[in-house]
């Protein structure tokens, strides 16, 4: 996670300077507490191995940055990247995860799933490299509250916020 927030600032700065959009995914495997409990933490880890490879498979530039943000959150920091584009790798992470039909009795889609929050900005927007990774902290909690298996943006450029 240390490597990941320096290169957060790192990437930020390099925004700033450069003038074009941050954009954050912020992933959280649903109802993972739920899933340990049922099959086990031998499962569970398997099942996280399963979705980081997902991820992975999604993010395919080499200036894009794939991690594991603690317990069973990801987050993907895409440097130059706007919201469509941003958009685009979060919809194909979630349908990658939903498509190995990792068996999840518990939950209600019957299999794994993701909740993405997605933000994009052009420093210096949404007050630094952590309010937008703050901000796609808040709309994966959209996206949770929506139903989950969902992905919720938001894009702030440098004035008022546009939210969908």
């Amino acid at each position: 996670r240390r490597a990941f927030d320096e290169r957060m600032d790192d990437e930020w700065r390099r925004a700033r300077r450069a003038g074009t959009p941050l954009s954050v995914l912020f992933i959280d495997v649903d109802d993972f507490k739920a899933y340990n409990d049922t099959y086990g933490h031998a499962l569970g880890d398997d099942a996280l191995s399963t979705v980081a490879h997902g991820i992975a498979t999604a993010v395919r530039r080499p200036g894009d940055v794939p991690a594991r943000y603690g317990g069973e959150e990801f987050v993907v920091l895409l440097p130059d990247t706007p919201l469509e584009g941003a958009l685009h790798i979060a919809e194909a992470i979630r349908q990658r995860v939903e498509a190995c039909e990792i068996a999840h009795r518990v939950s209600v889609h019957g299999t794994v799933t993701v909740s993405i929050g997605c933000a994009t900005a052009s420093p210096p927007g949404l007050g630094g490299a952590y309010g937008l990774l703050g901000a796609a902290d808040q709309q994966l909690y959209k996206a949770k509250a929506a139903g989950r298996d969902c992905v919720r943006p938001l894009a702030h450029a440098a004035a008022p916020v546009a939210s969908s």
